[in-house]
Order: structure tokens, then C-alpha cells, then sequence
């Protein structure tokens, strides 16, 4: 769907149900999810995705590039360019990095073995 105004008087029934299954979905991640939601609604319609790595500070931001477009290819199965991934320092990560994928995350730090041998 367009951003310009639609005049539904003009519109055919399969154009109308269409409009009824946006507004629905629409309506039901706002409802549910907020601005959160609203957001999620508009990368639906442009398929884009948020791409993130989060590394921890003693690690270059040229290592962490390095590790994660490995990630993006074999794991998310995506060719990025390095313009498209927002890169964050973040103390509490132990060593390594996470990557993101919207909502999917691979963790590749060191607080992920930690977890797993406490239990």
C-alpha cells in the first residue's frame, strides 16, 4: 500500500478485503505492541530489517565487522553491507559479540558459556 490517500468508494472487493486485512494487522500491533508495533507494521510492508552488533569496548568495531558478516551469511543467510549495521559498545557484554537480526539474536559472548556452566 501507498502512503496517498485511498478512496474507498473506487475500490473492487478483493481491493477492499486487502485494505480490511492492513487496517487488522495494523490495528492489532498497535493494540498489542504500542509504537513497537507501529514500527513492526512499516518494516512488514518494506521488508527491511534492522541489523545490530553489539561488542564489547576492548574489541575493535573492525574485528567485530569482521565476525558478524560471517554470522549474517551463514547463519541469517544475508549479504550486508557494513553501512546497513548499527555497531553498539556494551560494557556488560563479556568479551565477544552479539549479533541481531530484528528480533533474533546470536550471542557469541562469553556470558552465554558463563550461563550455561552455572547450570
Amino acid at each position: 500500500m501507498s502512503n496517498m490517500p485511498i478512496n474507498i468508494d473506487n475500490l473492487n472487493l478483493i481491493e477492499l478485503k486487502n485494505l480490511l486485512k492492513e487496517v487488522r494487522l495494523y490495528s492489532d500491533l498497535k493494540k498489542h505492541l504500542w509504537t513497537r508495533g507501529q514500527n513492526i507494521y512499516n518494516k512488514l510492508r518494506t521488508w527491511e530489517k534492522t541489523l545490530l552488533v553489539e561488542y564489547f569496548p576492548a574489541i575493535s568495531e573492525d574485528l567485530a565487522w569482521d565476525e558478524s558478516v560471517v554470522i549474517f551469511s551463514k547463519i541469517f543467510n544475508l549479504n550486508v553491507d557494513r553501512k546497513d549495521v548499527i555497531f553498539s559498545k556494551n560494557e556488560n557484554i563479556k568479551w565477544w559479540i552479539k549479533v541481531y537480526v530484528d528480533d533474533k539474536m546470536i550471542d557469541l559472548s562469553y556470558n552465554r558459556i558463563e550461563r550455561m556452566v552455572r547450570k
